[in-house]
């Protein structure tokens, strides 16, 4: 019920850019990040943090041709959203390094142009590359397409698991909205 309200809500942003929205539902406080960093650089020009109770949801507003873009959980951190248990980044609440040094799951996006084959659409997936699975995720566009990478089942088509494995990549169209839920 609240994926669908977020999605309606979302409709009426602008085509310009889509809605994401982390929604905990995990019994304790999850810290969600989203940074930038195309071709493994950091841009600090699109970086948001939170802290999310249980229960909770916020959202941010992406540009549809940003590329790179990165998004994860952090748990245990400190008040001002540093020195995290797992999913620590460079810059406290707001990370600054793109997710270069989280080491968990992460959901990247990126926009592409698919020309007579599908148009201008985005690009994404869960990412276990290098990684450790530190909070069970769900990730959902509104074109009802989802992942799911939980303990136990997180293999391709549901998460990269290495570099060179083209079946954990979707896409949906350019201005769709995305749902990252903890403990799904």
């Amino acid at each position: 019920m609240l994926r669908s309200a977020i999605f309606a809500l979302a409709l009426v942003a602008s085509t310009n850019a889509y809605t994401y929205t982390f929604d905990n539902k995990c019994s304790y406080t999850v810290w969600p990040a989203i940074g930038k960093a195309p071709n493994g650089v950091p841009d600090p020009s699109v970086a948001f943090g939170a802290q999310l109770g249980a229960g909770k949801s916020q959202s941010f507003t992406i540009g549809n041709t940003e590329i790179g873009i990165r998004a994860w959980g952090r748990t245990g951190c400190n008040s001002a959203g540093a020195n995290c248990a797992t999913g620590n980044c460079n810059g406290g609440l707001v990370c600054t390094d793109g997710g270069i040094t989280s080491d968990v799951l992460l959901a990247e996006l990126g926009y592409g142009d698919y020309g007579q084959y599908g148009g201008e659409r985005t690009s994404w997936d869960l990412s276990l590359v290098s990684a450790s699975l530190n909070i069970n995720t769900e990730l959902a566009s509104s074109d009802g397409q989802s992942v799911t990478c939980v303990t136990g089942n997180c293999a391709p088509p549901n998460a990269f698991l290495n570099e060179g494995d083209s079946s954990a990549v979707h896409n949906s169209a350019a201005g769709a909205n995305f749902v990252h839920t903890f403990c799904p």
